[in-house]
């Protein structure tokens, strides 16, 4: 009898540790699979500027052209620039989340985003004086006002890439040029300051921000 209702314990236990087995494997993270997440280029415009021809100009160019190691500050053209912000803040994104766990991965300048999984998408943008809103330019330096970063994230089977934003006219007033411009209440995730003077380092820190805001939504957690 002892025998017999040992080896009912046993079968028991060896049942219900296979229950729990299954149901543990049913609702394990690798059940489902998780979305992919892209990353595309956000907006930033680049501006010619007229090269600085005055004399303090000229001769610091030539004081910087007779050190050895070349200018102390190189030049860089606006358009190479602007690309170089927005390649650093997308690649930094991207790392970002990836390191949260998320299956994130760049969208080519230009490629079509596929018909599924999550598109991160933003655009730079300046305040001016007048408290509006306008498309960041790089290329005219510093004194531009607030710079500014608005986001969305849109799941691209459900919603598609609705417009993040409406231009209101590409006037442009003052030393504030770029066109002004309106954010779509209802695509806009969030909007964030880039503050700081150096710039790798204040990129690397808002694209940390953004990537946190990322997983909250995907989590379908409210952005703070």
């Amino acid at each position: 009898m002892k025998n017999l209702l040992w080896r009912c314990l046993v079968a028991a236990a060896c049942l219900g540790a296979v229950a729990t087995a299954s149901v543990a494997a049913d609702t394990s993270p690798g059940a489902t699979p998780a979305p992919v997440v892209y990353v595309a280029d956000f907006d930033l415009d680049a501006a010619a500027v007229k090269p600085d021809d005055s004399r303090p100009k000229r001769a610091r160019r030539l004081i910087g052209s007779l050190m050895p190691n070349g200018p102390i500050v190189a030049e860089q053209d606006p358009q190479v620039h602007a690309q170089k912000i927005v390649s650093s803040m997308a690649d930094k994104i991207t790392s970002d989340l990836t390191h949260a766990g998320v299956d994130a991965r760049r969208l080519p300048a230009g490629a079509p985003a596929p018909a599924t999984g999550w598109v991160v998408r933003g655009v730079f943008l300046s305040v001016d004086e007048g408290n509006r809103i306008r498309r960041a330019v790089v290329g005219f330096g510093a004194g531009q006002g607030s710079l500014q970063v608005a986001v969305a994230v849109n799941d691209l089977a459900t919603q598609g890439q609705p417009p993040l934003y409406q231009e209101v006219d590409s006037g442009s007033s003052g030393h504030m040029p770029g066109a002004v411009v309106t954010l779509n209440p209802y695509v806009a995730l969030a909007k964030f300051v880039l503050a700081g003077h150096d710039e790798a380092k204040t990129i690397n820190d808002t694209a940390k921000e953004i990537a946190g805001t990322v997983v909250q939504r995907l989590r379908g957690t409210p952005a703070q």
